[in-house]
């Protein structure tokens, strides 16, 4: 029985006669050469093609079929950049003290001042319409491109409602990213009560674009990503509200600075 496609073809080792010497020339003997340069050409496309390439489809050609009918046009996509206007008139923008936020198109950088429990919190003043569906998947990539200290201090990056200018609160209905002393947890929350689970991973120092995924199934499960590898599920305590609105937020617990910048966010829900 084949091994392809479940795995790529390891064929065993071929070896000519004892005595025997490959001839090209002799074309009606076939040598271990001719058998070993077949194998290879066999490994070579298994290879290229990787395993499994039908996926869920019932072959190959129905799987390129279905992919050559994809459009942009498929999908719900966007992107938010951090570009800023009069008074913040498209933001719901809340510092403490003398913390900022700076709004340079390529990144959101947010630094709360050396007092113990201010914040920084920025999130656009409207909400994504309808952005949860039942069984339709919705995927939200954050990025993280500089951190300048993980120690006492608490990172949201999450789409929540509702959106009241504020710090989130642990329950507050939500799916996203808790960054707790550097460690990165994956939280959801339904509005009464909540689940964090951890990805093992923690942040280092220093400029960086580490990236934050997370894929929500409404409903059944959310799966939460750091640089395209699983590293959570979460079943319990999913939201349910519809209308959510992407919120990054930043707390200090000791009395120093902490500066973060956020990339761009691009957000994917299924049709």
């Amino acid at each position: 029985m084949a091994d392809y496609p479940d795995s790529v073809y390891s064929p065993r080792t071929k070896e000519n006669r004892s005595g025997v010497s490959y001839e090209p020339t002799k074309k009606s003997v076939l040598f271990a050469e001719d058998i070993s340069k077949l194998d290879d050409e066999v490994v070579a496309i298994e290879t290229e093609l990787g395993a499994n390439p039908k996926g869920d489809s019932a072959d190959v050609a129905a799987r390129l079929d279905a992919l050559a009918a994809k459009t942009i046009f498929d999908k719900f996509i966007d992107i938010i950049k951090w570009i800023t206007d009069i008074d913040y008139m498209s933001w719901n923008v809340s510092l403490d003290g003398n913390s900022n936020a700076n709004f340079n198109n390529t990144h959101l950088e947010l630094v709360v001042d050396n007092t113990i429990d201010h914040t920084a919190v920025v999130s656009p003043r409207d909400p994504y319409i309808k952005i949860v569906d039942s069984g339709k998947l919705l995927t939200v990539d954050f990025q993280i491109v500089a951190l300048d200290r993980i120690t006492s201090s608490t990172i949201y990056l999450i789409f929540v409602n509702p959106n009241w200018p504020y710090f989130p609160n642990d329950t507050d209905a939500a799916i996203g990213f808790v960054i707790k002393n550097g460690t990165i947890y994956g939280h959801c929350a339904d509005g009464s009560n909540y689940t964090d689970t951890t990805t093992g991973v923690t942040f280092s120092l220093g400029t960086q674009r580490t990236r934050l995924r997370f894929v929500f199934n409404p409903g059944t499960n959310c799966k939460f990503y750091v640089n395209d590898v699983l590293k959570c599920t979460i079943t319990a305590n999913l939201p349910t509200a519809t209308d959510l609105y992407a919120k990054l937020a930043v707390k200090t617990l000791i009395a120093s600075f902490i500066g973060v910048k956020f990339g761009r966010i691009l957000i994917q829900k299924e049709y």
